[in-house]
C-alpha cells in the first residue's frame, strides 16, 4: 500500500514558471518528512461510516450551551462559505460567524499534485453512494467513493466538492448554461450579467490564447497554467486541431476547441478558497472561524431562521444570526441540514419523524458528471523517469511534474452534432505522464481484479484521454436515512438512468478513437491500450458498441461535481431557493453553494461556485444596506 501511494504521489506532482515558490520549499529536508508523513496517513487512514467522531463525550440531556450572536452566520467554510466570509467581513461593522466541520488547511494542500492522497485522510467526509445498476459496477457493492473536502477551503483546498476532488481546474462552463439558468425565471443570471463576478474573483496570469477581455487580472484567485510536457502537450493539442477542435480559450468568447488547462495556480502554489479569501481575512476582528463543528439544525421560529445548533468538542452550542442564516455546506450536506432542520420533501420528512416546516424538494433533482477513464493509450516517448526526491526537488524549482493534478495537459470541448453555438455534450480531459500508472485502479477505488487490469498501465509512456458527459439527462437524489445527524445521508446519483446519456457517452468514445488516425498520434506511434475487463471480456463481441457500454458501465465513476439539490427557481414546488437564493417562504436564510444550480454546467463546477458567492456577497451587501430582509426576530 505505501508503496502505491508513493507511486501515486510521484504522479501528480507538477510547477510553472519562477514567478512564486512555496513557502515550504525553503526546507526541503523537512518538505520531504512531511510528505512522507503525508504518505503514512493517506496509506493507513480508515475512512469513517459516520460522524460519530463529534458526539465523542457529548450528554445528549446537558442544555446547548451560547455561542453568542453574529450578524450572519455561514454555515461550511468553503469554496462558496470562504468567498462570502470574505467579502462580508470587509465591512469593519458586521460580524460573521463560519462555522467548518473540518480542521485548518495543512500546509501541503498548497501542493496542488498532492490531492488525490487527500482522499484517504481526515479532510474528505468519506461518503460513498448508493449502490448504482448502470455505472461504478467495477466498485465493491457497485458503490463508488465519493470524496467531498471537510477543511478549511472545502474542497477548493484538497480539488474535492462544490471545487470538486479534482485537478485544479478552472472552467466556466458554456454562455448558454447561464442563459438557460434565466430563461427558467431566475432573473439576473445571463451569462453577460454574471461575467463581471467570474472576472472580480480572477487573477490570470497566463498569456498562452487568453482573450484578455473575458478575464480578470485583479482578483484574489491566480489562474494560470501549467509548463508544457515538451512535446507532449501541444501533441495533444495537434491531435484535437487535425479533428477541427482548435486551439482557443475555453472561457473566451467559444469554449468548443481544445485549450491547454486553465488552473487555480499561483505558479505552483494552490489557489484555492483558504490561500485566497479565509487567510487574507482571518485577522479581521469581525470574522469568527470556527473549525471542528458539527452543525445539526437550523433554528427556526415562525419560519424565521434565527441561528443554528452545533456539536464542538462534545458539547451542543448554539448561535444566533442577527439577520440571516446562509448554508454553504454543498450539494451533499446543505440538503442533509435542510431536512434534519424541517425544510424538504413531505413524505420523506413525515416517515423520519422529523417536524415538518416547510415542503420543498430539497435533495432532489441532484445532478453529476459520469466520468470515464477507459481509454488508455501508449506512446513511444518516455516522461519523467526520475526519482521521487528529484521530482520534489523539481517543483520546488518550479518545474514538472508537480503543479497540474493527474498530469493534466488540455480539454477539448466536444459537440457531436457540431453545433458550436450551443452547450457541448463531452469534455475529453487528457492525463499524460506520470498520472498514468498502475495504481490507476486504486485511485478510482475498483475491486480487486478490475484494479488488476490497470497493472498494465506504464507511468512513464502511457496517457488517458478521460470522457465527462456534461449535459446529463439522469438525476439522481440526496436522501435521510435518519433524522440523527450523526448518520450520513445517501447520495443516490443514478448514473445513466437515461439511456439517451449512454448514447452520448459513446458518441464520445467514437469522435476520441478518431484521434488514432490523426497525424500527431502517428508520429508518436500512440496506440490505444486494451484493459482487460472481467466483466465485459467475453460477453460482447469486443470493440462493439454492446462492449463499449459494458466498459461505460463498469468504470464509469462520479465527476464529482454534484450540483442541484436546493435548485434555483420561482416555484417551490420545483425550486428550493429563488434568485436572490433565499429559500422559499423562510425569511433570514440562503443557500449558496453549487446545490443552487438549476441544471448543470459544461465544465468543471468550482468557478461557478465563487462566482455564485461573488453575486450573493452581492445580494447580502444590498440587502445590509437597505436593511432586509425584514424578519421579525
Amino acid at each position: 500500500m505505501w508503496q502505491f501511494k508513493l507511486i501515486l504521489v510521484c504522479g501528480f506532482l507538477l510547477a510553472t514558471s519562477p514567478k512564486k515558490t512555496l513557502a515550504l520549499c525553503s526546507n526541503y529536508t523537512e518538505l520531504l518528512t512531511n510528505i512522507f508523513a503525508l504518505l503514512g496517513q493517506s496509506a493507513t487512514y480508515q475512512t469513517p461510516v459516520n460522524n460519530s467522531e463529534f458526539y465523542t463525550g457529548y450528554n445528549k440531556t446537558e442544555k446547548a450551551i451560547d455561542f453568542g450572536k453574529f450578524d450572519y452566520i455561514i454555515v461550511g467554510c468553503g469554496t462558496a462559505g470562504g468567498v462570502l466570509a470574505n467579502r462580508l467581513t470587509a465591512n469593519k461593522s458586521i460580524s460573521v460567524l463560519c462555522i467548518e466541520a473540518g480542521e485548518a488547511a495543512p500546509a501541503l494542500t498548497a501542493i496542488i499534485g498532492l490531492s488525490t492522497l487527500y482522499f484517504t485522510t481526515p479532510y474528505n467526509w468519506g461518503y460513498n453512494t448508493t449502490s448504482q445498476t448502470n455505472a461504478c459496477l467495477a466498485c465493491k457493492n457497485q458503490q463508488c467513493p465519493y470524496p467531498r473536502g471537510k477543511v478549511e477551503g472545502g474542497s477548493s483546498t484538497i480539488n474535492a466538492g462544490s471545487s470538486t476532488i479534482n485537478a485544479g481546474i478552472y472552467t466556466r462552463g458554456n454562455k448558454e448554461d447561464y442563459n438557460h439558468w434565466a430563461s427558467l425565471g431566475n432573473a439576473g443570471w445571463t451569462y453577460d450579467e454574471l461575467l463581471p463576478y467570474f472576472k472580480k474573483s480572477e487573477a490570470a496570469q497566463f498569456d498562452v490564447d487568453i482573450e484578455p477581455q473575458y478575464h480578470g487580472f485583479e482578483g484574489p484567485q491566480a489562474i494560470d497554467v501549467a509548463e508544457d510536457t515538451p512535446e507532449l502537450t501541444q501533441f495533444f493539442i495537434d491531435a484535437n486541431n487535425e479533428l477541427g477542435a482548435i486551439e482557443r480559450d475555453y472561457n473566451g468568447n467559444s469554449q468548443y476547441g481544445t485549450s491547454r488547462v486553465q488552473a487555480y495556480l499561483n505558479k505552483n502554489v494552490r489557489s484555492g478558497s483558504s490561500q485566497a479569501y479565509i487567510r487574507p481575512a482571518i485577522d479581521r476582528p469581525n470574522f469568527h472561524l470556527q473549525l471542528n463543528c458539527l452543525v445539526t439544525k437550523i433554528i427556526i421560529e415562525n419560519s424565521i431562521a434565527v441561528g443554528i445548533e452545533f456539536i464542538w468538542n462534545g458539547k451542543l452550542y448554539f448561535g444566533k444570526a442577527k439577520k440571516e442564516v446562509i448554508v454553504s455546506a454543498g450539494a451533499v450536506n446543505t440538503p442533509q441540514l435542510l431536512m434534519l432542520s424541517g425544510i424538504g420533501p413531505k413524505e420523506q420528512l413525515r416517515k423520519l419523524g422529523i417536524k415538518p416546516i416547510a415542503f420543498l424538494p430539497v435533495g432532489q433533482y441532484l445532478q453529476d458528471h459520469p466520468f470515464f477513464p477507459g481509454m488508455v493509450f501508449r506512446t513511444n516517448r518516455v516522461y519523467y523517469n526520475t526519482s521521487f526526491q528529484q521530482q520534489v526537488n523539481d517543483y520546488c524549482e518550479n518545474k514538472r511534474p508537480f503543479t497540474a493534478g493527474f498530469g493534466t495537459q488540455c480539454i477539448s470541448y466536444i459537440s457531436l452534432e457540431n453545433n458550436t453555438n450551443g452547450r457541448p455534450d463531452i469534455e475529453l480531459l487528457t492525463f499524460g505522464p506520470p498520472a498514468m500508472s498502475p495504481t490507476w485502479g486504486g485511485v478510482l477505488q475498483y475491486d480487486e481484479k478490475y484494479s488488476a487490469a490497470f497493472q498494465i498501465l506504464n507511468p512513464a509512456t502511457d496517457f488517458m484521454n478521460c470522457l465527462l458527459l456534461l449535459n446529463p439527462k439522469s438525476r439522481g437524489e440526496v436522501t435521510l436515512s435518519s433524522k440523527d445527524p450523526s448518520i450520513y445521508p445517501e447520495i443516490n446519483p443514478k448514473f445513466y438512468s437515461d439511456e439517451r446519456d449512454l448514447d452520448v457517452m459513446y458518441g464520445g468514445i467514437e469522435r476520441t478513437l478518431l484521434l488514432i488516425d490523426t497525424e500527431a498520434y502517428r508520429q508518436f506511434k500512440a496506440e490505444w491500450l486494451r484493459i482487460p475487463m472481467p466483466g465485459c471480456d467475453g460477453e460482447f463481441v469486443y470493440f462493439t458498441k454492446e462492449w463499449w457500454l459494458c466498459v461505460v458501465k463498469h468504470l464509469s465513476v462520479p465527476g464529482l461535481h454534484p450540483i442541484g439539490t436546493t435548485r434555483m427557481g420561482k416555484s417551490p414546488d420545483i425550486s428550493v431557493v429563488d434568485h436572490e437564493l433565499k429559500v422559499h417562504g423562510i425569511c433570514g436564510l440562503r443557500v449558496v453553494d453549487a446545490s443552487i444550480m438549476p441544471t448543470h454546467i459544461s465544465g468543471h463546477p468550482n468557478a461557478a461556485v465563487v462566482m455564485i458567492a461573488e453575486k450573493a456577497s452581492a445580494f447580502i451587501i444590498m440587502d445590509n444596506k437597505n436593511n432586509r430582509p425584514d424578519c421579525k426576530k
